[in-house]
């Protein structure tokens, strides 16, 4: 295969197109992956031809592009030893560099689409019990083979010889002696381990989170307890249960900023991830419940909303969406005072106000309304951190979220049952939209629980699950409120297990619950906290999207149109999608608080693909 000069040209530029091409990147990255998969895949040398006069328009919109494929032209490109492609003229080029052949770049582009891929597993060493104010040590390293038989396989994104940072966050009631970051290696053997130093300075069960990075993009993460006691007998490092990581260099392109919150012992911790891989770790404000209850005060405050009351039960002077939203307003502005604390609110303002455009929240909980955060201080009055960003949050401790899904088969559930006549013509626009993209679609005729099951269940890979129905907030147990199908049957998050769950798993689809109201009442929450915890922390899909709050149908079906039509564009990102579903909901609905409601658990910067085999 000839490999024209455009695609070396591309080559050559690709390490430094994140820092020259900015917050256009990501969409740019998944345009550029596109027509390089096209060539590679091509057959004949009239369409490889077409696709090097495609990659010729984006070499001229890029920096440098015209002039780096004018000294391609001239010769000019060495590569190194180690892989390296570079421009040198005859005066400054290394004598031990050569010029790269045909097959020399085919090997880099093939490397660039399709990494090689190596098994590693993560390999702690902790004590379980520690004597108050005694140093102990917590040993961290990656080997090839988890020699324990308990490994959890979590698949990460890296590539052989890639720095994994690892972080440790201690609780309260530990102190840490050394650096908070650590560097491992990627190698062809067991990395070199690195070794934190810690001390207990207050009795009791006390817990530190072990977060392992590539990049900003958090791949795994540990939660290790301990008990600190004056006799610390048995303080020796005992082997924590393996993780398995499979290593590779695909992956979405870094977001902007990544916030890991940690909740251990109601205390908020931050460890900024900014995309030049700068960290900065903040100590944040003390809960007044735990995360749980935090939440439960948030489902109080709005359910008084829905039955046109203010937070303390009162009746609104004017229960119109304009008032609802106003109150909304109040709750995202609470929620900035008592979430950020001095030292992130002094961060916002400084670091990430006009600065950052993309937004990726990991939380080890899944309770917290991070969308509805609304940035207000002295000098500070902006919008919620949902449409300043684009944003999206995951729940930590599991995989990494999935860099590309796609989507090739479909289960829509749609209950005909349900009197939600707007959910019908969703379900409609979702099939078609199958039907037309050559989507392979699985869904029922009905959405009866046991045809659901066996979706769920059974051998057909599904890579798109969207759902259109009512769903049920449970005060009785919240964490498992059910989506309502055929015939009025429940769906619970507790059902996904068994053979559902690992379907969910292998398949790692993207999952859309639009749980819809009927009519013009006021809010109603879904339980979204319980089906991400599920669907993202134990099922571990691709991707999720959800409302906090039954929505209107009508408004409900306008969002997911409009993030389905968006995803359809070149290069367009879940996190773009899902904010211009948000503000295109808001200019048709302006009196509707529907547009806010919605949660995106996924990689910002990641990409639905909707096309059929």
């Amino acid at each position: 295969m000839n490999i024209p000069r455009t695609v070396a040209a591309l080559l050559t530029l690709w390490p430094d197109l994140p820092a020259k091409t900015g917050p256009d990147w990501p969409r740019l990255y998944w345009r550029l992956i596109d027509l390089l998969r096209r060539f590679a895949q091509a057959t004949g040398d009239k369409e490889r031809s077409r696709i090097s006069l495609m990659l010729l328009f984006e070499l001229r919109t890029l920096p440098d592009g015209i002039e780096v494929l004018r000294r391609v032209r001239k010769a000019e490109l060495r590569i190194t030893r180690s892989g390296h492609l570079y421009l040198g003229s005859a005066g400054d080029a290394s004598p031990d560099d050569a010029r790269p052949d045909d097959t020399t770049l085919r090997e880099q582009m093939m490397h660039l689409l399709n990494p090689p891929v190596v098994r590693r597993a993560t390999e702690v060493y902790a004590p379980t019990r520690t004597e108050i104010n005694k140093r102990f040590p917590i040993i961290v390293g990656l080997t090839r083979v988890a020699s324990d038989g308990e490994t959890d396989q979590t698949v990460i994104q890296a590539r052989l010889n890639q720095l994994i940072r690892v972080v440790l966050t201690p609780g309260d009631g530990l102190e840490l002696l050394t650096e908070p970051t650590k560097t491992l290696q990627v190698t062809e053997g067991d990395s070199e381990p690195v070794v934190f130093y810690l001390r207990a300075v207050r009795i009791g069960h006390q817990s530190v989170v072990i977060d392992f990075h590539a990049g900003s993009d958090l791949l795994t993460s540990i939660t290790h307890r301990l008990v600190a006691a004056e006799d610390g007998s048995d303080a020796t490092p005992h082997k924590l249960p393996a993780r398995g990581l499979s290593i590779g260099a695909f992956r979405a392109p870094f977001p902007d900023l990544v916030l890991r919150v940690c909740t251990e012992g109601n205390r908020l911790t931050y460890t900024l991830h900014y995309h030049t891989t700068e960290e900065r770790i903040l100590k944040g404000p003390v809960l007044r419940a735990d995360p749980q209850q935090y939440r439960y005060q948030i489902i109080r405050e709005i359910e008084n909303l829905a039955r046109g009351q203010d937070s303390d039960g009162r009746p609104l002077f004017n229960p119109t969406a304009q008032e609802v939203q106003r109150h909304l307003a109040k709750i995202g502005q609470r929620l900035y005072r008592d979430l950020f604390g001095v030292e992130l609110a002094r961060e916002y303002c400084e670091r990430i106000r006009g600065r950052v455009r993309t937004l990726e929240i990991v939380s080890d909980e899944p309770w917290i309304p991070w969308e509805l955060i609304k940035p207000y201080d002295d000098g500070v009055d902006d919008d919620f951190l949902c449409v300043q960003y684009t944003l999206s949050r995951w729940v930590s401790g599991g995989d990494a979220p999935a860099a590309e899904i796609i989507a090739n088969t479909l289960a829509c559930i749609t209950p005909t049952d349900s009197g939600l006549a707007e959910a019908q013509i969703e379900r409609d626009f979702v099939r078609g939209l199958a039907a037309q993209r050559g989507i392979a679609d699985h869904s029922p005729a009905e959405a009866r629980r046991s045809l659901v099951e066996q979706l769920l269940e059974g051998n057909t890979p599904l890579k798109l699950w969207h759902f259109a129905c009512h769903g049920n907030f449970d005060q009785q147990v919240p964490d498992n409120s059910p989506l309502i199908l055929q015939d009025q049957y429940f769906l619970r998050p507790n059902d996904l297990v068994g053979r559902a769950q690992t379907r969910l798993r292998t398949d790692r689809p993207l999952v859309f619950l639009n749980a819809c109201r009927v009519g013009q009442g006021g809010l109603a929450l879904t339980g979204l906290g319980g089906w991400a915890a599920t669907l993202v922390g134990h099922c571990r899909v691709g991707a999720l999207i959800a409302p906090l709050w039954s929505v209107h149908d009508g408004a409900a079906r306008h969002f997911a149109e409009a993030f389905y039509t968006a995803c359809q564009q070149s290069g367009m990102t879940l996190g773009e999608a899902i904010r211009h579903a948000r503000i295109a909901t808001r200019n048709a609905f302006p009196d509707d608080t529907t547009w806010l409601a919605y949660s995106l658990y996924a990689h910002p910067n990641a990409r639905l693909v909707i096309r059929g085999e």
